[in-house]
């Protein structure tokens, strides 16, 4: 006779059958300095609160390196293929050799985790807030 209890659904579970997501198949990279939930969640509100400064009119300004940016907005995206999950704030480049260049001074800068704390390619980041 079958047991007629339903399946009790996990969450995740096709990642189970599909050898690309198998941490032992070396198909996903191991960083063992991965931000742990309080450090994505702080992460995620620094995100969203810069957004709001920013939707409020307030100019938000970034300094990474030496190179001052002003803030456009904070992003979050999340592979769908391998979980990598990607934190980024997309800039206008105000300072340095931005004459230089005729094209757009529009940039992407990624915010990754280290030992260290949340870095902008590789360098510590410094906000300032513009009052008009």
């Amino acid at each position: 006779m079958k047991d007629k209890t339903p399946q009790r659904y996990e969450p995740q579970s096709w990642r189970a059958d599909d050898p690309w997501f198998d941490d032992d198949a070396g198909f996903i990279p191991h960083n063992p300095s991965q931000p742990d939930i309080r450090e994505q969640i702080s992460v995620l509100e620094l995100l969203g609160r810069i957004n709001y400064k920013i939707i409020k009119g307030s100019k938000v300004y970034i300094e990474a390196g030496g190179v001052v940016y002003k803030t456009l907005y904070g992003g979050y995206w999340r592979s769908v293929f391998t979980g990598v999950e990607h934190y980024l704030f997309h800039c206008e480049q105000v300072s340095g050799c931005v004459w230089a260049n005729d094209d757009d001074t529009a940039i992407d800068l990624p915010i990754t985790y280290s030992k260290e704390g949340w870095t902008a390619n590789g360098h510590s980041l410094s906000f300032m807030l513009s009052r008009d």
